[in-house]
């Protein structure tokens, strides 16, 4: 997979744009901003790491997770994420763009590595709720496997809920706080948690409605995974307000146990990171001039050695795309 192939880079520029409205009128209102706790922690010692267009991301001295803070109150995100041209950009012109592409290399893979979790840690498949569906595929390619009776997406986006239910999916269009339903025997989140205000929340209103011993199965981005870890501030996930939360495998389990979980696996599948770094070697925005074993991997023997050190990160849990199983207790 390449990272054009899902985020075409010419449609990625005009999306820039974009965001880049919704990040000033957002900003107007910084001085109303709230401090918070360690999201994953809730430790109140942390340090400044950086500001990055306009956000202040801090890292927590107990547990070294990353966070916006101050961030934007939940009123303030809500507003965001309801008016926001760039999120509408994604439904409207990326997602549809590049959903051929996600499905065949995302979507796919990931229902099957679902059904396969499920299988290995003995899940009941009676209803799989995916919380955060977006543009619905993963749940369209999960419910053609023909494993769960029955598939439901949560999705608060009108727009994102729209685009579901014109796919034929079961859809409650809240908030997951809001759902009334138990006896849940999985449910999926990708790439949600790093959004969220007070993830605490998330995780007990998710708790509540899953069956006891059932899967919740959630990715995100691991800040300490190889090209978050290396690019820092010049990684184009690092962005608010959008993603507010980076956890690392430590802390987000931490979290999860919090929460009346068990972590039963973590994993980080991920595919990009070598190529991230690369790219941002090549564009002249990264200097690794001190790094000479990285630049001989990374840019002189990229051809021959690039793929092997993506698969040596995947098979550390290295990589910055996390996986986390974990069974409600």
């Amino acid at each position: 997979m390449k990272e054009e192939d899902i985020r075409p880079e010419i449609i990625m520029r005009e999306n820039e744009k974009f965001y880049a409205k919704d990040v000033r009128q957002l900003l107007i209102h910084k001085d109303k901003f709230k401090e918070i706790p360690c999201p994953a922690c809730e430790s109140n010692d942390n340090n400044f790491t950086f500001v990055k267009k306009g956000f202040t991301f801090v890292t927590c001295a107990k547990c070294q997770t990353v966070f916006i803070n101050p961030r934007p109150t939940l009123e303030m995100l809500a507003e965001y994420y309801t008016t926001s041209k760039s999120i509408k950009y994604w439904n409207d012109k990326i997602f549809p763009a590049s959903e051929n592409s996600r499905r065949d290399q995302i979507f796919i893979p990931r229902a099957k590595r679902v059904v396969e979790l499920c299988k290995k840690f003995g899940a009941a498949t009676e209803v799989l709720v995916d919380i955060g569906a977006g543009f619905g595929t993963f749940a369209e390619e999960v419910q053609k496997l023909n494993i769960f009776k029955k598939v439901i997406v949560v999705e608060p986006s009108p727009d994102l809920a729209a685009t579901c239910r014109k796919k034929g999916l079961a859809v409650i269009e809240t908030m997951i706080e809001n759902v009334k339903m138990n006896d849940v025997s999985v449910i999926t989140n990708f790439e949600l948690i790093e959004h969220l205000y007070w993830p605490k929340d998330f995780l007990l209103a998710s708790s509540k409605i899953l069956s006891k011993g059932g899967l919740f199965i959630l990715t995100t981005p691991n800040i300490r995974g190889f090209d978050l870890l290396t690019l820092g501030k010049l990684s184009d996930n690092i962005r608010g307000p959008n993603h507010l939360n980076y956890f690392n495998p430590d802390s987000l389990s931490y979290l999860l146990r919090s929460c009346g979980f068990e972590v039963v696996e973590t994993l980080t599948p991920g595919k990009l990171d070598a190529e991230l770094v690369r790219k941002k070697i090549l564009d002249g925005i990264l200097n690794i001039s001190t790094c000479p074993f990285l630049y001989h991997i990374l840019v002189d023997q990229w051809e021959t050695l690039g793929g092997a050190f993506q698969q040596f990160l995947v098979q550390n849990n290295l990589s910055s795309h996390l996986w986390i199983v974990a069974r409600k207790l």
